[in-house]
C-alpha cells in the first residue's frame, strides 16, 4: 500500500486512458488541470477510495481565488514534474479563445507579479503529457496498483473532462459550487452565473 500525493494523482490522470488502450493521453491547459484536480477531489475522490489501495490520500487544498477554486500546492507539484522531467509541456495548436485567456492566465497570477508582458503576447494554451523517460514509468508503477474500479473511475472522468470545452468546465464549477464559497473572489464569476 502506499501514499496518494498531488504528484501521483497528476501522473495517474495523464497516464490515464480515455478509451481504449492508448495511456498518456494529453490534458490541454494549466485551468483545466487545475479544474480537474478540483472535481476529482469533490466529486470522484469518495468513489475512488472505496477501494482500499493507499494508506493515506493527502491531496492539495484549494481555495477561493481570482478565477475560482485554486490550489497553489497543485501548481507546485505540476512544475515540480515539468521541472524534473515526468512531464512535457508544450504550445497547444490553437490560441485560447479571448474570453477563456483570462481564466487561463488567471492561474498564473498567484505566481506572477507583473501579468502585462503575457497579457500582450498571443497565448497558446499549453498541452501536458508524460515523458517517456521518467513520467511514463513512474506512472505506469502507480497505475498497475489501483484496482479496477479505480481505473474506471480516472478513466471516466478524463474522458469526460477531456472532451468538454473549458468554458463548460468552468460554467459548471462556478454553478455547483458557488454555495461552498468557492466563486466568492472570482474576477469572472458574473460570466459563468448570471
Amino acid at each position: 500500500m502506499m501514499k496518494l500525493t498531488g504528484k501521483k494523482f497528476i501522473l495517474l490522470l495523464l497516464y490515464s486512458p480515455t478509451t481504449g488502450e492508448k495511456v498518456n493521453v494529453p490534458i490541454a491547459g494549466r485551468t483545466r488541470l487545475m479544474k480537474m484536480g478540483f472535481l476529482f477531489q469533490e466529486e470522484v475522490l469518495i468513489d475512488f477510495q472505496k477501494d482500499k489501495t493507499f494508506d493515506e490520500i493527502v491531496l492539495p487544498e484549494y481555495f477561493a481565488w481570482k478565477y475560482g477554486p485554486f490550489s497553489g500546492g497543485f501548481l507546485n507539484d505540476l512544475e515540480f514534474l515539468i521541472n524534473q522531467e515526468y512531464i512535457k509541456s508544450r504550445s497547444g495548436s490553437s490560441p485560447i479563445p479571448a474570453e477563456l485567456a483570462e481564466a487561463e492566465y488567471g492561474e498564473y497570477d498567484f505566481w506572477v507579479e507583473d501579468m502585462d508582458e503575457f497579457r500582450v503576447r498571443e497565448y497558446d494554451e499549453e498541452v501536458f503529457e508524460l515523458t517517456e523517460e521518467k513520467g511514463l514509468p513512474k506512472a505506469k508503477e502507480i497505475w498497475d496498483e489501483l484496482s479496477e474500479n479505480q481505473r474506471k473511475c480516472l478513466m471516466e472522468f478524463k474522458r469526460v473532462l477531456n472532451r468538454a470545452s473549458l468554458s463548460r468546465i468552468l460554467e459548471y464549477v462556478y454553478k455547483k459550487y458557488q454555495e461552498k464559497g468557492y466563486t466568492d473572489k472570482s474576477l469572472i464569476r458574473e460570466r459563468y452565473l448570471s
